[in-house]
């Protein structure tokens, strides 16, 4: 019986710690699409760090590339960083299950998370207003979405959901 107990704290106990790690589900904002494989993105993406190093993530920043430790390791992602005001950096991942990033036909990416320089926190979707929503849309667009179609040579679309 006190087995039990013990294997029931512990659960309970795993599932908190677990929660207070992760917190919370990350969102999401617009789906992109690209008719183009998930390997042509990520070669796509290794260019895009190569001619333009500043949307690495500066050393004052590395410490908030903590995804691993707040328990999205399992998902593929990126990060970019935004110097010019405001200071920012972009969360983005693939989106899809194992099966569906094996497509060699489209590969969907998105925001999941931004990181807000004077806030110090990566916040989500549903933190921003429609204003700064778009904001974020249309800054991901130009300065990021379109050198990825550069380097793959496609075109990309929104998709709804």
């Amino acid at each position: 019986m006190k087995n039990i107990k013990l294997k029931t704290k512990l659960f309970l106990l795993f599932l908190i710690v677990i929660c207070i790690n992760c917190d919370g589900t990350l969102g999401g904002f617009n789906i992109i699409s690209f008719p183009v494989s998930k390997k042509k993105i990520e070669i796509a993406f290794d260019s895009l760090y190569s001619q333009y190093p500043e949307y690495k993530i500066p050393s004052k920043w590395e410490e908030h590339n903590n995804w691993h430790k707040r328990g999205y390791g399992f998902l593929e992602g990126r990060i970019l960083y935004f110097k010019e005001r405001p200071e920012e950096m972009y969360y983005i991942s693939f989106i899809g299950d194992e099966q569906t990033l094996k497509d060699t036909t489209h590969i969907d990416v998105s925001i999941r998370s931004v990181f807000i320089g004077n806030k110090r926190k990566w916040l989500k979707q549903e933190d921003f207003s429609n204003d700064d929503e778009n904001r974020i849309q249309t800054r991901f667009k130009a300065e990021i979405i379109s050198k990825l179609e550069k380097y793959t040579n496609s075109k990309a679309k929104d998709l709804e959901y």
